[in-house]
């Protein structure tokens, strides 16, 4: 037999092997495979090791809990084409990252406070184009004691007045400003400014150490770091973070309003980690959403995904004993509102 007989038997022999191939082994399905679970091993990694820098790392790590979802589908796609290796790495992925969620949707045990019971409120305006009228709706129901207001533009302060707000809650630190700067803090109770906190922030941030009457003063502040929009903000945010108040032995702190960070942000853990609970996750109702763009794409059929970025935190100490995501109207943060008890 010639050598060309020969290698015209094995280039059969070849194909015949080739289209004999079950369609789940085809090479490029099994690529895009792999390919999907070296994304997941990476995403993974950026936020289990807390390695996410830059605008695209810092924006990504917010939807963990979608990426959960989206990691299990894929390893269900890659286990119906029979790629059980990979299958078994991105499940394990999924399942890593559903397990730093857990916290989030159990209870924690409570300390046992003996002070004053404390209700507070968050509420982002929307560079002032929020509802009024359901906002201090809202305001009546619930009789916050403390009100963080975030976005407060230079009519913001009229509209709440004309709506009885300052009847209700009296004592107030304002700075209204245009665009999304603008912050102001309403409460029941006297305020005095703490003016060596939060004053270097790109938004104004508010600090006041409020006078309880009975007698179980504490420090608040209407929290508002700079968002993470652009690359040119990411330093902002991360200098934002590190000059928000940490316990230090003195009055204890809650701080309340839009953070602009998830709990899958490392800055956002470090926070926590120095000394404070979040009242969302301290009541099981962590992946409750507080914002998602009122807007979207393709005419609005395509929408970013609701994260949480509203928070109400409180000094280790403090006892939670009630978490709400309200409606919102009109604006992209839902507010919220925390009940707690002062030591």
């Amino acid at each position: 037999m010639s050598d060309a007989t020969v290698l015209l038997h094995a280039a059969e022999r070849e194909d015949g092997s080739a289209k004999r191939r079950p369609w789940y082994r085809w090479r490029w399905l099994r690529v895009l495979s792999w390919v999907g679970t070296a994304g997941a091993l990476a995403y993974g990694a950026v936020r289990l090791f807390g390695l996410e820098s830059g605008f695209l790392l810092v924006t990504t790590v917010a939807f963990v809990p979608y990426f959960v979802v989206a990691a299990l589908v894929g390893a269900g796609m890659q286990a119906v084409i029979r790629h059980w290796l990979a299958a078994a790495v991105t499940a394990a992925v999924a399942v890593g990252l559903a397990i730093v969620l857990v916290p989030r949707v159990v209870a924690d045990d409570q300390p046992s406070a003996g002070g004053a019971e404390l209700t507070v409120m968050s509420v982002n305006l929307y560079v002032g184009n929020v509802d009024f009228d359901a906002v201090m709706a809202l305001i009546e129901e619930h009789q916050p004691d403390l009100l963080s207001v975030q976005e407060l533009t230079p009519g913001s302060p009229d509209a709440f007045t004309e709506r009885g707000l300052d009847e209700l809650m009296p004592y107030s630190i304002l700075e209204p400003e245009d665009l999304a700067v603008g912050t102001g803090l309403y409460s029941r109770y006297p305020l005095e400014r703490i003016e060596t906190v939060g004053r270097d922030a790109i938004f104004y941030q508010i600090a006041a150490e409020v006078d309880m009457p009975e007698g179980t003063d504490f420090r608040f502040m209407a929290a508002h770091p700079a968002a993470p929009a652009s690359a040119e903000r990411i330093p902002l945010w991360e200098e934002d973070f590190e000059q928000l108040p940490r316990p230090d032995g003195g009055l204890p702190w809650v701080l309340a309003g839009d953070f602009n960070a998830t709990l899958d942000h490392e800055n956002m853990r470090e926070l926590l980690d120095s000394g404070y609970t979040d009242a969302a996750e301290a009541t099981g109702e962590g992946l409750d959403a507080t914002w998602q763009p009122a807007g979207g794409y393709l005419g609005g059929l395509v929408k970013i995904p609701a994260v949480t970025l509203d928070h109400v935190i409180a000094q280790e100490g403090i006892e939670v004993l009630d978490w709400e995501v309200l409606d919102k109207d009109g604006s992209d943060h839902a507010p919220v509102v925390a009940r707690l008890r002062l030591p």
